[in-house]
């Protein structure tokens, strides 16, 4: 770049970050805002991977095909250069990098300076501490990453470190490398673009989501009737469940929010996952004390109640969004929001038969999923369950065991069985719970040390019997 005749003296500070990561930069007053952000990256050491936005006087700038719909009235960063801005010494405003872990940072217009005859632009000419390394869960994530590998005997300190690829210096800045990296700067051409993402497939089965003319108007007239007929006990049923008001929480904050999924998996930033969960009915546990050390959530699969109502939101075509994309409500999330209570958890109930139940236990040994009739046979004997009255467990799940021919790869297969068990308690029973379908009884199992509940009885409840009658 030629020599400007003014540069401006900027200070760009890492928000949160205790102690300090700060860049001190001399840039031209005339470069845009789109390569300001480009110095931004390299000064501070990100890899420019994430969406990213000015906020300036209440102004938002960046690339406005990140603002899907406007919201922001965002201004095209190319088009605005610093000197036109209105910026005095002193002036502070504000650059957010990578909306899924939300690292803002705040800029202050130091000084505005003569341009030294000769001398070379933009340049860095202070700074202290290391970038943090990307996707690592914003600044409190940052703060977990450090205490896991500072210490020999965290349980996470091997895998962290694999993760950033060796040891990792959080004190390390090189002002060298950084100047070495702005010599061949040149004007910033709008940030990095990923390969289009594909649009997902449907993951539904054809007996819900494809039926004839006549079998969806016999399905509709089913449903109208089955809700006419509810008592105002059962209305007050649907109403309470806490799977339905959690649903709504979630639809109504992405609604109100800006939300972008994270670069490397689409899962909601950590801000979001926060804020979502404070509204839920119970409000899941975000960080556990486990022999003195806290273990903080890290990412959204972690909150079960929140992935739960999130993949059913994605599944129904209610929300839409992904890496690095905006999460929004469709058509199908707003007119959600306007059913019965009945019609909104009959809706939910379709769709997790039509799902892969495999997330509701993550564990290894599902790794190739069910047996493929495996919910089938579910669908048979939660029919066959009398209303009302209880029901043993372990006989129930040993029938729908043995009849799936659902299995458990290990070589000591001594508590195969019971881990069989845990896996349809886990994906039939507890999800069945949620929806109102069955009710659960539980006692304490005193042959343990840890005196564990163990579950005894189910039962079906009458609108259990009314929701699997509409799935005929």
């Amino acid at each position: 770049m030629s020599t400007p005749k003014t540069v401006y003296q900027l200070k760009v500070t890492l928000d949160d970050s205790k102690p300090p990561i700060w860049r001190r930069i001399l840039v031209p007053d005339n470069i845009t805002l789109a390569d300001l952000h480009e110095i931004i990256q390299r000064t501070m050491g990100w890899g420019n991977y994430h969406l990213h936005m000015f906020n300036i006087f209440e102004q938002v700038f960046g690339d406005p095909e990140d603002d899907e719909y406007g919201d922001f009235g965002t201004k095209n960063e190319k088009r605005y250069r610093l000197n036109q801005l209105g910026l005095r010494e002193k002036t502070k405003f504000s650059y957010e990098y990578d909306f899924g872990d939300s690292w803002e940072h705040t800029i202050l217009l130091e000084k505005i300076l003569p341009a030294e005859k000769g001398g070379h632009y933009p340049v860095c000419i202070k700074g202290k501490r290391a970038c943090p390394p990307e996707d690592v869960g914003g600044v409190w994530g940052y703060d977990d990453f450090l205490e896991a590998i500072a210490n020999p005997n965290h349980p996470e300190r091997k895998e962290m470190l694999e993760w950033i690829g060796g040891d990792f210096d959080p004190e390390e800045f090189d002002l060298d490398k950084v100047n070495q990296s702005l010599q061949n700067f040149k004007p910033a051409r709008g940030r990095r673009k990923s390969e289009p993402e594909p649009e997902p497939e449907d993951d539904f089965g054809d007996d819900f989501f494809a039926p004839s003319a006549e079998e969806q108007q016999a399905a509709e007239e089913a449903l109208l009737v089955w809700v006419k007929n509810l008592t105002p006990e059962q209305n007050q049923v649907f109403e309470s469940l806490t799977v339905r008001r959690d649903m709504l929480t979630f639809l109504d904050y992405l609604s109100q929010n800006r939300v972008v999924g994270t670069q490397s998996t689409g899962n909601l930033p950590l801000k979001a996952v926060r804020e979502i969960c404070a509204g839920f009915v119970k409000p899941p546990a975000l960080e556990e004390t486990v022999g003195g050390h806290v273990y903080k959530v890290r990412s959204e699969d972690n909150v079960w109640p929140l992935l739960f109502v999130h993949q059913l939101a994605f599944h129904s075509g209610m929300v839409t969004g992904g890496q690095a994309r905006i999460w929004k409500v469709m058509d199908e999330g707003q007119h959600f929001t306007q059913l019965p209570a009945p019609v909104q958890v009959f809706l939910m109930f379709v769709v997790w038969w039509a799902m892969d139940w495999t997330i509701a236990f993550p564990v290894s040994g599902l790794a190739d999923g069910f047996p493929e009739n495996f919910q089938s046979v579910v669908f048979t004997y939660l029919q066959e369950l009398p209303v009302g009255k209880n029901a043993p467990f372990e006989p129930f799940a040993d029938r729908v065991i043995k009849q799936s021919g659902l299995t458990w790869p290990s070589i000591d297969q001594t508590n195969t069985h019971f881990i069989m068990r845990s896996v349809v308690k886990r994906t039939v029973v507890d999800i069945m719970e949620k929806f109102g379908v069955l009710e659960s009884e539980y006692e304490t199992d005193t042959s343990k040390s840890d005196e564990l509940k163990k579950l005894v009885h189910i039962r079906l409840t009458p609108i259990g019997k009314g929701l699997l009658d509409l799935m005929k």
